[in-house]
Formats: structure tokens, sequence, C-alpha cells
């Protein structure tokens, strides 16, 4: 008796990586904040106003794309079981805990079922990254002598240290506007010497 095939589902994260994903696309000029956000309690913590609106738009960006189906959601009622793609009108009305990663849906101001270990498609996700970045991707390089006395500058803050990653050192540039193609942003990488083990990434943003 011959067994009936597999369903292979696409590959899935978790609601806290969908947001950290999107934070960094909002925020390129630090990117590491993605991952101190561990809460949405700020009262304790000392972070510029910019940083407290990037994590705010990007919480909020998160729950719309949700809210309108463009992040499809997977999930479990009973833990026991297999993970379940998730009604999209319960994802309309739910509301989302990011850091719990659940999603309650409520009825007469009553919770009448709670999924958990929820998590979005990473192709919805990747979606939604790439236009962020194109929205900001600007329409012709700019300076090429500002570029080169940022890199100097940046050289001189590495003080000897390993440089980041690309993807980390594009973000930087960019944060501070400066926007060189691909190449020149590897060769100016490769003379700070010997970089950190990184994942290369697939699409520069000052291409």
């Amino acid at each position: 008796m011959e067994r009936s095939p597999r369903t292979v589902f696409p590959r899935t994260v978790t609601l806290v990586e969908a947001f950290r994903m999107i934070l960094r696309a909002i925020y390129p000029a630090r990117p590491a904040l993605a991952d101190e956000v561990e809460s949405f309690w700020w009262n304790d913590c000392k972070r510029l106003p910019a940083e407290d609106a990037a994590v705010n738009k990007a919480r909020e960006l998160l729950k719309e794309q949700v809210a309108r189906a463009k992040f499809r959601l997977r999930g479990v009622l009973d833990p026991h079981k297999p993970l379940e793609n998730i009604d999209p009108a319960d994802a309309k009305v739910g509301m989302l805990d990011i850091f719990a990663g659940e999603l309650r849906v409520f009825l007469h101001n009553k919770v009448v079922r709670t999924y958990r270990q929820v998590r979005c498609y990473e192709t919805d996700v990747d979606r939604c990254v790439a236009e962020l970045h194109s929205k900001t991707k600007p329409r012709k390089w700019t300076s090429l002598a500002g570029f080169e006395k940022f890199c100097a500058d940046f050289k001189d803050k590495l003080n000897g240290e390993a440089p980041p990653t690309e993807r980390v050192f594009t973000d930087a540039a960019n944060a501070a506007d400066h926007y060189r193609p691909r190449k020149e942003m590897r060769r100016a990488l490769r003379n700070f010497g010997p970089r950190r083990p990184g994942r290369r990434p697939t699409k520069s943003a000052g291409k």
C-alpha cells in the first residue's frame, strides 16, 4: 500500500522574527535595535524617540498586515496537535500578542479561542520587507567624495576591530545618506580588513 505524499508547507517564522525583520527594514540606522526589543514596555528603557517610533511602527505594521490577510498565519488551538492554517477571519479580528506568539479571538469582549505557536509565512514577510526597502531606495547615487569620507570616519571608529558584515555596513552607510553601487560598498568593506562571519545579503539597499 502506497503512502500518500506528505504536504510540504512554505517556511514560517515566529511573530517575533517577523517583527524584527520589519523593524530592521524600517530603522536601518541601528539593526541591533531589533534584537534588543524583548517587550513593548518602554518605561524603563532609554532609547531615542526615533527608535521608539520605529518600534511602534513595526508593531502596528505587523498587525495591519495580519488583519489585511497580507501575512498568512499558522498556529494551534490544541498544543498537542500540529500547526494548521489560521482562518483569515480569525486573523482579521484577533488580537496579536507578538512576544507570546499568540492570537486571541474575542466575541462579546470575551476570549473564545486562542491560537498559540503562531507563525507567519516567511515569503509574506520577505515581500513586505522588500517593499519597505524599495520605498527608501534613492533615485540616484549620492556623492562619491562624501561616501569616501564616511568610509574614512567609519574605519577610524573601528579602531582596529574587525569590520561588520556587508549588510550592517550598507545599512549604516544608507542611514547616513550615502548610496553607492554594491561593488563600491564591497570594495570599501574589503579595505577595512577581514570581516566577521555573516550571511551574505541577497540584495543590497544600495543596488
